[in-house]
């Protein structure tokens, strides 16, 4: 019994080396009983707390008796939209500078996830990077922005649409590095999803020739407000460098041309833009835009639109609006022939238009050039022009129309119009009787200021001017008045015959004899008819 205890004891030291070696070599951790990890922990390892960097801007706040929670001043400062996501600071005065990163990071931290930012008219001028967040919006319009932080919405990896328009931004401070994004393999740092990007009424006058190169995703680019008055080069480049465009905005930029070239890569191209500009004809550019579907050349000093000078075959083109063209005189044949699938035009508000040529959208059928074809126009828009005349064969398909709006036009009321009052004047009063005020005649004099409509209900039958140019509106009373005086003449006309016949001008002037002798014989002859 000894001796075994004795052994036990001797071999002890070997399995206490034995185990020290195991744990050197275990990495599981070996746990202690609560009590124990207790107590080593309170001896051995001191405690500590961080403090988040947002915590400055954050609040406690309740509603209505509940539990106080922890909610940014950003959101005592705005307006919070948890529902929708929505930060909205508009004509809230901020100061020059966007909030700090740690501020933005206090909306995170007390659980307000932002994914659409309005800054909106807050006095910024100096725009700071943001930290990562999931705002899909940010619109930082009508503010007195000068510069922006380069790589300023790298962290923002959601983001699809930047509003900058109405500031202060030049050619020379918007750069490419602005918009840089994250690395990728594919495109070159990208802000991936970013697809609106609006430039308006800013002070540029050119585009840097990379200012997109970090936007792939780019399809809708406004530049309206800019006083460009020429595309130079590295605009061009720019431009035609975006070969996902959808939307491009030119409109009142004082542009008197558009590069050739300017739409040949964006083949995607289907809403243009170019209103109030100084452009004098159609432009050639518009060859190249063979997706385009929506187009406005409004308030632009074109005098004519002819052969020669009319729109190119643009097949795809649904909407083309020509409006408040103050040199604008005439449309004529062939103008709108390439457009076979115009649905909707607008020709309104141009004070010197006095000529529509009838065959202005008529062209010859392609399988069959001898038949013609017109557009599928539904909604015809041709109010407040100077037009006499409206051909009936301009458009064939008026009784499928959903809108004809002819009103505040100087309309002539004689025969070449007539099919205004038998065939257009009631399909408008079937589809929109509310746009059939203001339909009046303006010639012949006799019917100016007439009601077309009235002469439609009262199936009036307009006549053409005669040869001497006389309108023949007027014949009925003019044929009373002649009738009137062969009736009163005729009478007149058999009295003085008789008068005659009798004598009885002898009563008067006759002095000499032979006189006296004519009268008595006169009247004898008069007795013996008797």
């Amino acid at each position: 019994m000894h001796s075994v205890g004795r052994r036990c004891w001797a071999s002890l030291p070997l399995v206490l080396v034995i185990g020290v070696v195991l744990q050197m070599h275990n990495p599981e951790p070996v746990y202690a009983s609560p009590d124990e990890t207790n107590t080593t922990e309170a001896s051995t390892t001191p405690t500590t707390t961080t403090t988040p960097a947002w915590m400055p801007y954050v609040e406690e706040a309740s509603k209505n008796g509940s539990p106080s929670t922890l909610t940014s001043k950003l959101c005592t400062n705005c307006t919070c939209d948890a529902d929708t996501g929505t930060f909205d600071c508009t004509s809230k005065q901020l100061g020059p500078n966007t909030y700090s990163a740690e501020a933005w990071q206090s909306l995170n931290g007390t659980g307000f996830v932002a994914k659409r930012l309005l800054l909106v008219s807050t006095g910024l001028k100096h725009v700071t990077s943001f930290p990562p967040m999931n705002v899909t919006m940010l619109d930082l319009s009508h503010n007195e922005i000068v510069t922006i932080e380069a790589s300023c919405f790298i962290n923002l990896t959601e983001l699809e649409i930047l509003d900058l328009s109405h500031n202060l931004l030049t050619t020379e401070a918007l750069t490419p590095e602005i918009f840089e994004g994250h690395y990728s393999p594919i495109t070159f740092e990208p802000l991936e999803k970013l697809r609106v990007l609006r430039l308006g009424a800013n002070q540029l006058h050119s585009l840097n020739a990379d200012l997109f190169e970090h936007l792939p995703a780019l399809q809708e680019l406004s530049l309206e407000l800019n006083t460009f008055k020429v595309i130079d080069h590295q605009s061009e480049v720019a431009i035609a460098g975006i070969a996902g465009l959808v939307s491009l905005d030119l409109s009142y930029m004082e542009l008197e041309a558009i590069p050739k070239y300017l739409l040949h890569t964006p083949r995607s191209l289907r809403y243009l833009n170019l209103t109030g500009n100084l452009l004098k004809e159609v432009p050639e550019a518009l060859n190249y835009a063979v997706g385009l579907q929506w187009l406005s050349l409004d308030e632009n000093p074109i005098p004519a639109i002819v052969l020669g000078n009319e729109f190119p075959k643009l097949k795809n083109l649904t909407y083309l609006s020509l409006s408040y063209m103050t040199e604008l005189k005439m449309i004529g044949r062939g103008a709108f022939r390439g457009l076979e699938s115009l649905e909707e035009i607008h020709i309104t508000n141009n004070p010197h238009l006095s000529y529509l040529h009838g065959q202005a959208f008529v062209r010859n059928d392609t399988d069959n050039p001898e038949r013609f074809d017109w557009p599928p126009v539904k909604r015809f828009f041709m109010h407040n022009n100077n037009i006499s005349y409206l051909d009936a064969q301009l458009l064939v398909q008026w009784d499928s129309m959903e809108v004809v709006d002819i009103r505040v036009n100087p309309w002539a009321c004689d025969c070449s119009n007539r099919w205004l009052l038998l065939t257009l004047l009631p399909i408008i009063e079937r589809t929109t009787p509310a746009i059939l005020n203001n339909i009046e005649c303006s010639s012949p004099k006799q019917m100016a200021g007439q009601s077309m409509v009235d002469l439609e209900h009262k199936h009036f039958h307009m006549r053409c001017p005669d040869g001497a140019g006389n309108n023949p509106s007027n014949d009925g009373a003019l044929l009373m008045g002649l009738l009137i005086g062969v009736l009163i003449a005729i009478p007149f006309t058999a009295a003085i015959w008789c008068v005659y016949r009798r004598g009885c001008f002898g009563l008067f002037g006759r002095s000499s004899p032979a006189a006296y002798s004519r009268a008595f014989y006169s009247r004898t002859t008069l007795n013996e008819e008797f």
